[in-house]
């Protein structure tokens, strides 16, 4: 399941700034009537068990692959411009804006930053803590972190009900991490995503469904991400479009270090997480 969390908002493929609690996540609408000439189609066999995902293979074996490609990176950066749902009481859907850095190097350094209509947050972690800061307030949370980026990670999650944004392909097996609950995958053919060259991928979850384009080339990394949430009411949706991809970045130490300012206050990463 791939999850992604905002200020204020949170959209699972994991999405995580752990805020206001709003849901979000492409509607496939594959009726299961249909289901075996969609297989037929693409290539899938036909026997399949009852229950068993049905997942094209070319869409399966460029996941893989994207995966693959990004896990075995030992650092990269990537910036995303985001758009993101939110449903009002009255039943209204509204668009947010954000933006997100990223810079990750292997075994345990990384740094997130994000900023967005409804707040900013910014993420350090340098192999020994992970720390969060809100800097729009005095607060920040910090705790004593596993010595690899997954294990943090996990950490970050089970513990802290918490995630970075995008936080599957922050792993070394983001193939892993989103393939578990997929139940239908197709590859929809070629798209230009900002003058890429990207193949389209869609699947289905119980809760979710999912889009995502892959660059064509040498470098299999997104192009762009679009879920939606069709379990919430108006099926909010999370838009990422990835740009900037360097796989060999010049990055200081420095950057993994927290800059707090004088006066900056430590409270618990629940109490963070949650103050937009």
């Amino acid at each position: 399941m791939i999850e992604i969390a905002i200020p204020a908002l949170v959209a699972s493929l994991k999405v995580g700034w752990m805020g206001a609690g709003v849901a979000v996540a492409v509607a496939l609408a594959i009726p299961g009537a249909a289901s075996a000439q969609e297989v037929a189609a693409t290539g899938t066999s036909a026997a399949v068990k009852p229950g068993a995902p049905i997942v094209a293979e070319p869409a399966d074996r460029l996941l893989k692959e994207m995966g693959a490609y990004i896990g075995s990176a030992e650092k990269f950066t990537f910036h995303a411009d985001i758009t993101f749902d939110q449903v009002l009481p009255s039943g209204q859907k509204v668009q947010f804006s954000a933006a997100e850095e990223v810079a990750l190097e292997r075994p345990g350094n990384l740094y997130v930053e994000w900023d967005g209509d409804l707040g900013a947050r910014q993420f350090w972690y340098d192999g020994k803590r992970m720390t969060l800061r809100d800097p729009a307030t005095p607060f920040y949370a910090s705790e004593a972190a596993p010595p690899e980026i997954d294990g943090m990670l996990d950490k970050l999650i089970a513990e802290m009900n918490f995630s970075p944004p995008l936080v599957d392909f922050l792993y070394r097996d983001p193939y892993k991490a989103v393939r578990e609950n997929m139940q239908y995958g197709l590859d929809l053919g070629q798209h230009d995503v900002a003058g890429r060259a990207c193949r389209t991928l869609a699947f289905v979850e119980k809760d979710i469904d999912w889009q995502i384009w892959i660059e064509n080339g040498v470098q299999p990394t997104p192009c762009k991400l679009v879920i939606t949430y069709k379990t919430q009411h108006s099926q909010p949706q999370f838009t990422a479009v990835f740009s900037d991809w360097d796989f060999d970045p010049h990055i200081a130490i420095s950057m993994f270090a927290p800059e707090l300012p004088a006066g900056s206050e430590q409270i618990p990463f629940a109490t963070v997480a949650a103050n937009k």
